[in-house]
């Protein structure tokens, strides 16, 4: 029996292409819309070059708002590098949360201020699956309302029939069981826990503290690194066509 297994790894991404090609390529596999907007919130791709300096003034101190994230954020170098292996993978867009309540003199063409980053990951277009995620609101904009608008935002671009939207047939959210207020926006947006997915991921190291996570056994391949489970939550085409769709159209009409 004769075999080859010619696997190379990738290479590392250098600190050249940390901001990703320009112009920015989103190297997306589905049609990307220049903006998703309500009357309160604007979605547009997330640009390092254009998003990124405003983000990191954003989150500085407040790091450990990535505590349950299974990949490195916490540092502007990470975040960068995480981001563009996103980018490089098809399979994932990312957006700028964009709050046209609260004006930016530094940016007026933003039509508001950064708020947050959310995207799309594992989209996957033969199965008409993909998941929210990353879901970052910023400190500043968090119990407001931009959590559901960008949430609502996202179930309609990947849930409502074309041309307005992609016509897929389910949206994950992917979440710890100790991240309470993921877990709960999610339920508030109509998705449903399809069930718990043991040891879903191993958590990186990060300097100065640590994630959140679980001890595995002595000696396994995980270097000592914790590992998480995830809550999985969905809402799926029939969600939304019976009550989901008017339960975001609910979300958007509330005041506050």
């Amino acid at each position: 029996m004769v075999f080859v297994n010619n696997y190379s790894p990738e290479p590392e991404i250098s600190e050249e292409e940390l901001y990703g090609p320009e112009p920015y390529d989103l190297n997306f596999i589905l049609p990307v819309p220049q903006v998703l907007s309500t009357d309160k919130l604007r979605l547009v791709p997330f640009i390092p070059r254009v998003h990124a300096a405003a983000y990191f003034d954003a989150v500085r101190g407040h790091e450990t708002m990535y505590q349950y994230m299974p990949v490195p954020l916490e540092n502007p170098s990470d975040f960068l590098r995480t981001l563009e292996m996103f980018r490089r993978d098809k399979t994932a867009v990312m957006f700028a949360v964009i709050d046209t309540t609260r004006p930016d003199a530094k940016h007026p063409d933003w039509e508001g201020s950064l708020a947050g980053i959310f995207g799309l990951l594992q989209t996957d277009k033969t199965n008409l699956v993909t998941e929210i995620g990353p879901a970052i609101v910023l400190p500043a904009f968090q119990r407001t309302h931009v959590a559901s608008h960008a949430v609502g935002l996202l179930l309609k671009y990947v849930l409502d029939i074309a041309p307005s939207g992609l016509g897929f047939r389910k949206v994950k959210w992917v979440a710890s069981p100790s991240n309470l207020p993921s877990n709960k926006l999610a339920q508030r947006m109509g998705f449903k826990l399809d069930g718990l997915i043991r040891w879903a991921f191993v958590m990186p190291r990060v300097e100065g503290y640590q994630k959140d996570g679980k001890e595995a056994r002595t000696g396994d391949a995980g270097d000592g690194l914790l590992g998480r489970d995830s809550n999985e939550l969905t809402v799926c085409w029939d969600d939304w066509e019976q009550g989901g769709r008017e339960l975001v159209e609910q979300a958007f009409a509330r005041v506050a």
